[in-house]
């Protein structure tokens, strides 16, 4: 298979050659980096954040910022959905100095009784994708870094803060998650399922970054019905999903 024959070497085209090098030279080294357009939109309205730079797209620009919280300065760019486009931007981000990534957003539950927005520390990843296979070695799971895992959990037991841990289901095809697969998957152990995980485990290992990454759960696939829950009600009566961008504030204030 073509996913086999995995190739360490640089590519053709790098990320230090990107339009973003040229316009932002230096960034935070920091990078807080939310998936809900909502958190995105807050964030912009804080005094405290400042736009400092354009990721240039034939689709869309995405705009870069700076957040200020005390003596610390943050990086802010919004993820995309998906293994390609949110590792693309982050093969862009980190030629502009990035060395440590908090990102966070929702994550489906295969598992009924995980409430809605219970945070999850993903610790390894069925990769069901196809971008992690081009950052390292073709596998069926894949790890995130222990040391990284390890750090967010000490950070969010000092903050006493509450988590789970789980494996999860890493997939491109988002209307082909059907009951069947959604059973195999519980059967390799997974309890939760999303569209980027293991390439971000993958390339956290090629590039030699720190990516701390936690999930807030949002709807159930039902595997013995079948059907599709969305949980809006559950959902509407959790805390604001904002909160999570004040833990992710925490997060970078006591990495090292």
């Amino acid at each position: 298979m073509l996913l086999e024959n995995f190739d360490a070497s640089e590519g053709i085209i790098t990320p230090w050659e990107s339009d973003l090098e040229k316009a932002v030279p230096i960034l935070p080294k920091t990078l807080i980096m939310p998936f809900d357009k909502d958190i995105n939109w807050q964030i912009t309205q804080d005094p405290r954040y400042q736009e400092i730079g354009v990721q240039h797209s034939i689709v869309q620009d995405a705009v870069i910022g700076s957040y200020e919280c005390g003596m610390q300065k943050f990086t802010i760019a919004g993820a995309d959905l998906g293994a390609p486009a949110l590792i693309g931007r982050l093969e862009e981000l980190m030629s502009g100095g990035i060395e440590n990534v908090i990102l966070f957003g929702t994550c489906g539950v295969l598992d009924k009784n995980i409430a809605a927005h219970q945070l999850i520390i993903p610790t390894s990843a069925i990769r069901d994708e196809g971008t992690s296979f081009h950052y390292v070695p073709a596998s069926d799971e894949i790890q995130m870094n222990p040391n990284s895992v390890a750090k967010l959990i000490k950070i969010l037991d000092e903050l006493n803060v509450s988590y789970t841990t789980a494996k999860t289901w890493t997939t491109d095809a988002f209307f082909r998650e059907t009951p069947e697969k959604a059973k195999e998957r519980i059967a390799m152990g997974c309890s939760v399922v999303d569209m980027e995980a293991s390439a971000v485990a993958a390339w956290a290992h090629y590039r030699h970054k720190n990516v701390y990454q936690f999930f807030y759960t949002a709807d159930h696939l039902n595997i013995e019905t079948g059907v599709w829950d969305r949980r809006s009600d559950e959902r509407a009566q959790a805390p604001s999903v904002y909160d999570f961008f004040e833990l992710a504030l925490e997060i970078g204030i006591r990495l090292k």
